[in-house]
């Protein structure tokens, strides 16, 4: 027997090293990850799955906390987004349970003896999509609030309440009568946080009082009740969303929410041991991810979103969820399926996305490369998400309004005045500074339709201003495939590696934040003395 600290050794070694290696040939850790968990199960290594999931339940609420942080609840209501969810849950139930008997009729190993009501039940856990995944997917191409992003947040949201309904009357665990009481839990505890995040300092209060919101206020709270405790999480970071802090505190927890939710892709591979079986039967059901893929961007664009965005909602949200292990287990606990379908479940989920993930990576090259076939879905309506095609007589456009783009907009104006505009893909951002008098238009700067259908004439510069890394390259990418060389770009770089992908993808200018930030502390400081002396004398004489 393995002691802890061993087993813990074990498995963040094999996720750092297997990680590694997968980064190395250009593909997402997460693949490592799960593939970690297979080689830790072969070799023996299981003990140590009660500690993982644990830290891997953790790291599930914290991710849903910080999706709460970013969430607008008002975008829920739209219909890309409610009626999506619906139309796509039920026409996928009924075809990938019919699939799924279809498989078994035939005579596939391990579904023989599946029920239509049973396959249905099976169906309905491989509907659904992972919403941990593609949030990590999003968050690392720096597209959580971009307008894509939005609407396939707004869908997993959607899907997790289907979930927690489903879990309640699956297991016959309805909330207890306290669930009258939450609106009420709801209004004070918002009115606490916000004290609180009010006089918290920037170090590791702000990280408890992360831990606390998540794991204490929500999650316990709600398991106490008869809630999902990860839509507790969920909703406790919506209660605080609009707070000036939320997006200091998202940040501050991203890293352990990182750390955590390695545990929770070890703990698929660790599932359990496959077999030659329940690996064709696995294999066999990644024949519906296209399908799912498919289905969403039809849907999508038939309610008049571009074929962009459905073809980016739809990559990252084409693949099975953590979900299907859970209604797996249950479908097993009520004698509906064998035991041998959690297996085939969670080798069809890291099947999922060990096929996706690659192309959710690529998702801008190989948009831009089959663009012309994608865009016969467009309907020739108005679409809620179309781009400028005029930016008047602006000589400067800033792309991105975060905090770099809105201080090179406010230092630029003496020199420009209104012959600057500035271009952002979060719709919330965008009227904040349309409030505020800023000329601001919506529109995403990585899509390369939008620099091949803009008018640039009269354009000299091209600020990038992003502060996501993926996001500035896609940008500098999507222009240069339009080979728009009418102006000089600009962009801001971290890391050497940063730069030179920069410098690769056709900006001009590459602003070294490190190599600059103390020579410019340094020239500002001493202009301020200078300028603060000449007062002075000015004042005496």
């Amino acid at each position: 027997m393995l002691e802890l600290w061993t087993i813990d050794a074990i498995w963040i070694s094999v996720a750092f090293v297997l990680g590694m290696l997968a980064k190395k040939v250009n593909l997402p850790p997460l693949i490592g990850f799960l593939a970690g968990g297979f080689l830790i199960n072969f070799a023996g290594v299981t003990e140590g799955g009660i500690a993982l999931d644990v830290v891997a339940d953790l790291g599930v609420m914290l991710l849903l906390f910080t999706i709460g942080l970013k969430l607008n609840l008002r975008s829920l209501l739209s219909k890309e987004i409610w009626v999506t969810t619906g139309l796509h849950m039920i026409i996928s139930v009924l075809a990938l349970g019919s699939f799924v008997f279809l498989i078994g009729w035939i005579g596939v190993y391990y579904t023989t003896s599946l029920s239509f009501e049973s396959s249905m039940l099976i169906g309905f856990a491989l509907s659904f999509s992972s919403t941990v995944f593609a949030v990590k997917v999003l968050e690392d191409k720096g597209e959580m609030t971009s307008f894509h992003g939005r609407v396939s947040i707004g869908v997993l949201v959607l899907q997790d309440i289907i979930a927690v309904i489903f879990l309640s009357l699956s297991k016959g665990n309805y909330p207890t009568l306290w669930v009258l009481g939450l609106p009420i839990y709801l209004f004070i505890i918002r009115w606490v946080f916000i004290k609180l995040l009010n006089s918290v300092d920037h170090g590791e209060l702000l990280t408890l009082f992360g831990f606390f919101g998540a794991f204490v206020a929500g999650a316990i709270v709600f398991e106490l009740i008869g809630l999902k405790p990860d839509l507790g999480a969920l909703i406790m970071g919506a209660l605080i969303g609009n707070h000036s802090r939320s997006k200091e505190l998202s940040k501050q927890m991203m890293g352990f929410k990182d750390f955590f939710l390695i545990a929770f892709f070890l703990n698929i591979g660790m599932t359990d041991l496959p077999t030659m079986t329940t690996m064709i039967v696995a294999l066999i059901l990644m024949i519906a991810i296209p399908f799912k893929g498919l289905l969403f961007m039809l849907i999508l664009t038939r309610l008049n979103l571009r074929a962009r965005t459905a073809w980016h909602s739809a990559l990252s949200l084409s693949n099975y969820s953590e979900f299907g292990l859970i209604t797996g287990a249950i479908g097993f606990q009520l004698g509906y399926i064998d035991s041998q379908w959690m297996i085939i479940i969670a080798l069809a989920l890291s099947f999922s996305f060990l096929l996706v993930s690659p192309l959710n990576s690529a998702s801008h090259v190989l948009f831009d490369k089959y663009k012309n076939i994608l865009m016969k879905l467009n309907t020739n309506t108005v679409h809620p998400d179309d781009e400028p095609v005029n930016l008047g007589d602006a000589k400067v456009v800033i792309c991105g309004m975060g905090h770099i783009g809105r201080a090179a907009y406010h230092q630029l104006s003496s020199d420009f005045g209104d012959k600057i505009i500035g271009i952002d893909y979060d719709i919330d951002v965008v009227k904040k500074l349309c409030d505020a008098n800023k000329n601001v238009v919506w529109g995403d700067s990585t899509d390369s339709v939008f620099w091949q259908n803009v008018e640039m004439k009269g354009v000299d510069y091209v600020l990038i201003t992003m502060d996501n890394h993926a996001s500035n390259l896609n940008t500098a990418t999507a222009i240069k495939h339009c080979e728009l060389d009418s102006f000089s770009i600009g962009a801001p770089g971290h890391f050497l590696d940063e730069i030179v992908e920069l410098k690769e993808a056709g900006v001009s200018f590459v602003y070294n934040y490190y190599s600059r930030a103390g020579a410019e502390y340094a020239s500002s400081f001493l202009t301020f003395v200078e300028n603060r002396k000449e007062e002075k004398q000015k004042l005496g004489n």
